[in-house]
């Protein structure tokens, strides 16, 4: 330990005795480190970090199919989905609307989705107060009632008595019932939620407008789960000709099913160019290590004159190195955070999944 410290010493002496060339390698291997850092943050919230519910490999998305396309479901098929398939814990679909939310100040239109009872207990959603909406609550007459985004409920004055107090929303009363806690909902272009109560007239199986997503049984298979749906889609074909012929189902995972296989590929291969940002910064710093190294030929030969064996000219060398990779190192994060926050500007909206959490934080690193 004491030779580390006098050989991190003598590093840092001699870094500060060639401040130009230091300066040259450190800001070389921050803007490879700090773009590959910056880009791999993205990658890993999008599509590599689990997603942030219980079980998060049980959730899948299930999809209407005709002529190998996916498509939207209908809110006939949807019923006949929970009613037989084996496969589920629970299906629940859901949609989008708007609301026009009455203010102290001037009418809001927000953003809304309709959402089964249970679909957030289904995912594992955590509330900040109040509740998931109950059976009876998706039933036509009976679905005033409301949960709050959390960032509606902060812009609403972040009442904590808000449960069981009404908003009025299309002129209407609505009982706040719930408030989703801060998390991937606060990413959604939705602010609220509202029951989906279907109406006589909107259960058929030609109308397509709804999303389902469900959870499978434990141990139970994606596979095991479409085979399943393959015969559940098949007896429906048979009971309803006329609508359901060459309709199917598809069970796909829920992690990136919003993500657009092209954007996947953008990502790795913008990945991929700035890895080889890195391995240039990386050659071009050890190109100015031998120079230099070279330049010392005559501190190495008195050294050894004086008694320094190899090992120990090998660890200075060794620890001098690793100095300026630490510093390099930290510029290159410093400089991520701000490369992170230019690239986030400049994507569109909801481009990512609203689980991606896009923050540097350990395994990234």
């Amino acid at each position: 330990m004491p030779g580390l410290v006098q050989n991190l010493r003598y590093g840092l002496r001699l870094l500060r005795k060639s401040p130009v060339f230091t300066m040259v390698a450190v800001i070389t291997l921050a803007l490879g480190i700090g773009a590959n850092t910056a880009i791999f943050t993205v990658i890993y919230a999008a599509l590599i970090k689990p997603l942030p519910y219980p079980n998060p490999d049980q959730l899948v998305m299930v999809w209407s199919k005709v002529q190998g396309d996916r498509n939207v479901i209908a809110a006939g098929d949807y019923l006949d989905w929970k009613r037989q398939n084996t496969a589920f814990q629970d299906l629940n679909a859901w949609t989008g609307s708007t609301f026009n939310l009455a203010t102290p100040e001037r009418p809001q239109q927000v953003e809304a989705q309709l959402t089964t009872p249970g679909f957030y207990t289904m995912m594992g959603v955590k509330f900040a107060m109040g509740r998931d909406f109950s059976q009876e609550e998706g039933q036509p007459g009976k679905d005033r009632e409301v949960v709050l985004v959390n960032r509606l409920w902060e812009r609403l004055g972040a009442r904590r008595d808000i449960v069981g107090q009404q908003i009025r929303l299309n002129s209407e009363p609505y009982t706040v019932v719930g408030v989703l806690a801060p998390g991937p909902t606060d990413r959604l272009s939705t602010e609220l939620v509202a029951p989906l109560a279907f109406k006589p007239e909107q259960i058929n199986h030609d109308y397509h407008w709804l999303l389902v997503m469900g959870r499978l049984k434990p141990g139970v298979t994606r596979k095991q789960a479409q085979a399943d749906m393959d015969l559940v889609t098949a007896r429906m074909a048979k009971d309803h000709p006329s609508s359901n012929t060459g309709w199917g189902a598809s069970v796909e995972d829920l992690k990136d099913d919003f993500v657009p296989q092209e954007e996947i590929r953008n990502l790795w291969l913008l990945m991929g160019a700035v890895g080889f940002v890195l391995l240039i910064a990386c050659a071009n710093v050890a190109n100015l290590l031998l120079a230099k190294g070279t330049a010392r030929q005559r501190e190495v030969a008195v050294r050894s004159s004086l008694g320094a064996t190899r090992a120990r000219v090998f660890a200075q060398f060794l620890t001098e190195s690793l100095t300026l990779s630490g510093l390099g190192s930290i510029a290159g994060i410093l400089l991520a955070l701000s490369m992170l926050k230019v690239l986030l500007a400049m994507m569109p909206p909801f481009t990512l999944p609203s689980e991606a959490d896009v923050r540097i934080n350990l395994p990234v690193p």
